[in-house]
């Protein structure tokens, strides 16, 4: 099964690569992936290769060899990020399991593999608006196996590609009556992560049908989207799409820049004195409107009793691991000692218990500290924070009509990172965050902008922090384009 799945996804990419060259047929081979399950892999040598590591990596050697390649790799401070969150992997799983050969291979395949196939991806306008029309097939076809799935309540992958692990999650989860959505991934918070990193391309392309610059039938996507990521029944999912959309509009829109923050502030200032209000409706979202028995559950935790459900474990849970976050140190824990649930970190004698009334460590910053220590979790900080500052940096180096895709990439970064915070990031979806970091840092777009361009994108840069700032921007970016 995996070689015949690998063998049609690397014939899409010979006839892309064929027609628009080795770039093109890269990130078309690693969007593509994404519609088959990410539980089909193959064993070969050290490593469990699933089908988005196996393509990234054969056309990565495509376009190191191909006669027409376009590698021209300068170091950025992201690129210095990711080399690091590679280090801190291979020396924590080192200095707890001894040296082995096979932690700078799987250090490679889970943070390097995606981040440079991303890296070399996008590289210039016209990569990625190749890509936008791959992304919103993709994105069609997500949301097409999500809403039958979730009406049929049958999950099409299975008996096509066999049935996925079941691993602590039941094959069947039903909220108001449908079925939650997970297509190829093993949840459904999963499939719904990976419809919503997809959202800049579908952003990128409503704008272009907008513009006549794309098919009519483009427009429609945020609402077929918008039912794909509905259909997997997740709060996560629809929180980071409500957030890509509203910071995309903080950036792409100058003149509402000012009302859209101070209403984001007073929006979160409420959120804040009402919180308890706000956690008991997403609490409901979850139970009452979709019909899903929340677990109860007492717990007790620093000497207190806590109603455990499935949203108050999301914060409940860092309690619960104070003892180990205390002795994580620079290097944590390692990879063998926190791969499985419960995870082998010190706990205080009362907190072994109530640990076990989890079945998850829903915070994916928890879940590095302990397996990576501080430094492996300010890595990654550093990979999101540099990735989102870069690609919103290289939007002044283009003109007005195409700055809304690197502006929605570096918005996705941002509300993703955020709604990592309650959620934790399996290779299902974290393949496509990582290579989205790395599609924000590979465009080169300074570099195609003539001096004299440049010159003036620098005194549009001067201007920002002067009134009127948006006007003056907006007329010497007219003389640009």
């Amino acid at each position: 099964m995996w070689w015949g799945l690998l063998a049609f996804i690397l014939f899409v990419c010979a006839v892309v690569v064929i027609y628009h060259g080795p770039v093109a047929g890269l990130g078309t081979g690693v969007l593509i992936s994404f519609l088959f399950p990410c539980w089909i892999d193959e064993s070969i040598g050290l490593a469990d290769i699933d089908l988005r590591v196996a393509t990234s990596l054969i056309m990565l050697l495509v376009n190191l060899f191909h006669p027409a390649r376009r590698i021209s790799w300068r170091f950025r401070a992201g690129d210095w990020a990711v080399f690091a969150l590679y280090f801190v992997h291979v020396a924590s799983d080192s200095w707890h399991d001894g040296f082995a050969f096979s932690h700078f291979v799987r250090a490679f395949g889970e943070w390097s593999i995606p981040y440079i196939a991303g890296r070399l991806a996008v590289q210039t306008i016209q990569d990625w608006r190749w890509l936008t029309g791959v992304a919103v097939i993709v994105a069609t076809l997500c949301s097409i196996a999500a809403t039958s799935e979730s009406l049929t309540r049958v999950n099409f992958a299975n008996p096509v590609f066999g049935e996925r692990p079941v691993d602590r999650t039941p094959q069947i989860m039903i909220r108001g009556g449908v079925k939650r959505a997970e297509g190829p991934t093993r949840h459904p918070i999963w499939f719904g992560m990976v419809q919503t990193l997809l959202i800049p391309w579908v952003i990128a392309a409503v704008y272009r049908s907008l513009r006549s610059d794309g098919p009519l039938w483009w427009t429609a996507m945020p609402i077929v989207s918008l039912f794909g990521i509905l259909a997997t029944a997740s709060r996560g999912p629809a929180l980071a799409t409500l957030g890509i959309c509203y910071l995309t509009m903080v950036f792409c829109l100058p003149k509402w820049r000012t009302i859209l923050i101070i209403a984001g502030l007073i929006l979160a200032g409420v959120g804040y004195f009402a919180k308890d209000a706000v956690l008991q409706q997403l609490e409901d979202w979850g139970a009452k409107k979709w019909g899903s028995a929340s677990k109860q559950v007492n717990v007790e935790l620093e000497g207190k009793q806590h109603r455990l459900t499935a949203m108050s474990a999301r914060w409940l849970v860092l309690l619960a691991y104070v003892p180990a976050v205390r002795e994580a140190g620079l290097l944590g824990y390692g990879t063998e000692r926190t791969a499985t649930f419960p995870v082998n970190v010190p706990l205080g004698p009362d907190a072994k218990q109530t640990v076990a009334e989890f079945w998850t460590i829903d915070c994916e910053y928890l879940l590095l500290l302990l397996r990576f220590g501080w430094a492996g979790v300010a890595s990654f900080i550093a990979v999101c924070t540099l990735s989102a500052w870069r690609i919103a940096n290289q939007s002044i180096f283009v003109n007005r009509d195409e700055r809304i895709f690197p502006f929605a990439v570096a918005a996705t970064l941002i509300a993703v990172s955020l709604t990592l915070i309650g959620e934790w990031m399996p290779h299902d979806y974290g393949f496509l965050f990582l290579w989205l970091c790395g599609v924000a840092n590979g465009p080169r777009l300074e570099q195609a902008t003539p001096e004299p361009e440049r010159r003036m994108v620098r005194k549009v840069r001067r201007n920002v922090s002067r009134p009127g700032a948006d006007r003056m921007g907006e007329t010497e970016m007219t003389n640009i384009d």
